[in-house]
């Protein structure tokens, strides 16, 4: 079953537009969006810690909307003066980076070796630009392109399978690309 992943323009812009088609091969890192604890009512997701070991768990929910459960393997914090973020590489079945804020000066309780379970949109991140301080790459193969087209005229609002996204940003448009991961 393929890994179904948001592209997000900027991750796109971050690799110079360079085109994306059905059958290429890529080297990612898939993050979540900025998660908070014990938001639950998030539409961005939410993350909590677990008392315990759990079973690693990465389970397509809907779209890029995926439940995830694993235990924290490294720990990157990084600090303004507005908002901390804790990058935590996440030991799945399929690794991702958990970014996770308290939105404010203090970092989330959260350790290596913990462990932490949620809900959240998944992400392309890839793996040769400066996106994340925090990942594990995997090698893909693009097995389809979904493009949700959100920009104004004939079409608008209409999800289309394409067979490649040209170099150029696509905007407020959604794209997913459903992955298989290499063995």
């Amino acid at each position: 079953m393929p890994l179904i992943l948001r592209l997000p323009d900027h991750a796109y812009a971050a690799r110079n537009y360079l085109g994306v088609e059905v059958g290429a091969h890529f080297d990612i890192m898939i993050a979540t969006d900025m998660l908070g604890q014990g938001a639950f009512d998030d539409p961005a997701g939410w993350f909590e810690l677990a008392s315990g070991p759990l079973q690693p768990v990465l389970a397509s929910i809907d779209g890029a909307r995926h439940a995830f459960a694993g235990q924290v393997r490294s720990r990157f914090v990084w600090e303004d003066e507005d908002l901390t973020v804790a990058y935590l590489l996440l030991d799945t079945p399929t690794p991702i980076t958990l970014l996770a804020s308290t939105f404010d000066e203090l970092p989330p309780d959260v350790e290596e070796g913990d462990w932490v379970y949620g809900v959240a949109h998944l992400s392309v991140a890839w793996e040769d630009t400066v996106d994340l301080p925090l990942g594990q790459p995997i090698q893909v193969t693009v097995e389809d392109i979904q493009r949700l087209f959100l920009h104004p005229g004939p079409g608008f609002g209409i999800r289309q399978s394409v067979s490649s996204l040209p170099p150029e940003s696509f905007g407020q448009d959604e794209v997913l690309l459903a992955l298989r991961k290499k063995r």
